[in-house]
């Protein structure tokens, strides 16, 4: 059977096609200017913090996003600050690599008005083993191991409320009560099973 025609497009909005193509390079980072930078005093027995939370996990943010080292970090911060116009100080390399041990992450939930639908849904990940070049070039030497990572999925925002990581012999009907229980406390509409989708044998 052949193959269809594949379908031709021709550009006839250059000027708007490459604005776009110039868009995809910018780099716009905002900062609040209402944003606690500075540590509020703790109120308890030596040093205080000079730097809050907000500004080391935004420091680390970008550190991630850019995959930077810590003194590469501090002075990007720097030059953002300097360029939004704001006179802020910014943490040393040591600082951060101090707070990140402890830093707890707050990671924002779109609070639902109505039951929760909960997907619960696995994968699989291979913990042992060789790769798929190595197997088929020179034969497996070991025996693959594969873990599962059962996960509980809001439908309608796609927010993960739930994840458990087990053997690769654990089915999801066992992790439906465990991926449910930690949803928020509305009232559970759905909680239908996907299946396991695991790259791996069972």
């Amino acid at each position: 059977m052949s193959k269809p025609p594949r379908s031709g497009y021709r550009t006839t909005n250059w000027k708007s096609y490459n604005a776009a193509l110039a868009q995809r390079g910018s780099l716009q980072v905002w900062f609040d200017p209402g944003m606690q930078w500075l540590s509020a005093p703790t109120g308890k027995r030596g040093r205080q913090p000079v730097f809050s939370d907000v500004a080391i996990q935004a420091c680390l943010t970008l550190k991630g996003v850019f995959k930077l080292p810590l003194r590469q970090t501090t002075g990007m911060v720097a030059s953002l600050l300097e360029m939004a116009g704001f006179n802020w100080p910014v943490p040393d390399f040591s600082t951060l690599s101090r707070r990140q041990k402890t830093l707890l992450v707050e990671i924002p939930c779109q609070p639902s008005s109505g039951p929760l639908h909960l997907l619960i849904d696995s994968t699989g990940i291979k913990a042992v083993g060789d790769g798929e070049w190595c197997r088929r070039k020179n034969g497996p030497s070991k025996r693959r191991q594969w873990r599962k990572i059962h996960r509980g999925v809001d439908l309608g925002s796609l927010d993960i409320h739930a994840i458990e990581v087990t053997g690769s012999r654990v089915g999801d009907s066992p992790m439906l009560l465990p991926c449910a229980m930690p949803a928020p406390s509305f009232p559970l509409a759905a909680m239908p099973n996907l299946g396991s989708r695991v790259c791996g044998p069972q």
